[in-house]
């Protein structure tokens, strides 16, 4: 399961991204003109490892999760992506606990879940 942190707003690059202990693998725009960040949360195997690592980038990153809380103009939307790649029919799932959720809630972090079919091939600079 690969899991991405997805942050949309405006001036990103000066306003967040200096809050950030991780650094940003991509940067894009959005459709109607809005910065894009992507910044890697985990790699992980099975829920634990993936829990495990959520929580261990939500500890490194508090800072600019708190300012993305108090800068809803620079930051309009963060999306905790987790990507499940499938390798025969549709049949894995994913769960996360309350608490790793509630968590998530409390600095206005969405959650969507993408299936796979097949493998993903990571870019050198994603590893």
């Amino acid at each position: 399961m690969l899991c991405v942190l997805q942050v949309e707003g405006h001036n990103l690059e000066n306003a967040i991204s200096q809050h950030f202990a991780a650094s940003f693998y991509r940067k894009d725009v959005s459709r109607d003109g809005r910065d894009l960040l992507f910044y890697d949360v985990a790699d992980a195997s099975n829920r634990s490892e993936l829990s495990l690592h959520i929580r261990q980038f939500i500890d490194e990153n508090k800072a600019a999760l708190a300012y993305a809380l108090q800068h809803p103009e620079d930051v309009e939307m963060m999306n905790l992506d987790i990507g499940i790649v499938m390798d025969g029919p549709l049949s894995k799932s994913i769960s996360l606990d309350r608490a790793l959720v509630a968590e998530l809630g409390r600095y206005g972090i969405s959650v969507s879940v993408s299936a796979y079919q097949g493998e993903i091939v990571l870019s050198d600079d994603q590893r």
